[in-house]
């Protein structure tokens, strides 16, 4: 396993510590200590059913592979970066900006199709929340992409493998993310921006 500890950090969750690849700008190491490591093998073991089944890492990072040792244990995959090379906002940081109609617009659509993407491949999420899901805006379109927190978090995950009980999950946790998150933090950034 490369040695870490002079990479850049880019993030850092209870589990997981996320290094920025010092070679390649556009990959990332998430690394969990093996003792703490639940969400990494989960993730580890949704990442390579997805590569099986062949699922475009298109909304979701590219998975390049497992990095361990005797103490750490990470996934190896894309970093996600905008056009210019910059970490994007996620969503939470994007619904603080003031936003003109177009872009709105172009938000909504790229929510709509990450929920299509999602139901499209049977991509399960466990971890539907704002700093989960990263905002790239270009002047055409804009793309959300969900970057951590897949698949079933249930002991025996069915949802990831019985696609029409993933797609009831998916339809479930996506309509309590937007419910209870999302719309409210739209309306009220939004309304704080009018005149």
């Amino acid at each position: 396993m490369p040695d870490v500890r002079n990479w850049k950090i880019i993030g850092r969750g209870d589990e997981r510590i996320c290094y920025q690849h010092p070679d390649d700008r556009e990959r990332c190491i998430k690394l969990s200590r093996r003792e703490k490591a639940k969400q990494t093998r989960r993730e580890l073991r949704y990442f390579r059913y997805l590569r099986q089944r062949r699922v475009p890492f298109t909304l979701i990072p590219e998975f390049f592979g497992v990095v361990d040792n005797e103490d750490l244990i990470g996934i190896e995959q894309q970093l996600v970066l905008d056009d210019q090379g910059n970490l994007p906002p996620n969503v939470a940081e994007y619904l603080t900006k003031p936003l003109t109609p177009q872009q709105i617009n172009h938000f909504w659509a790229g929510l709509c199709a990450l929920k299509a993407y999602l139901l499209a491949y049977n991509v399960v999420p466990c971890d539907l929340v704002m700093s989960n899901l990263l905002v790239i805006e270009r002047p055409d379109a804009t793309t959300v992409i969900l970057i951590d927190g897949l698949g079933s978090s249930e002991f025996i995950p069915l949802p990831d493998y019985v696609p029409w009980l993933g797609r009831r999950k998916i339809r479930r946790k996506w309509a309590r993310f937007m419910e209870k998150t999302v719309k409210p933090r739209f309306m009220s950034t939004q309304e704080r921006q009018l005149p």
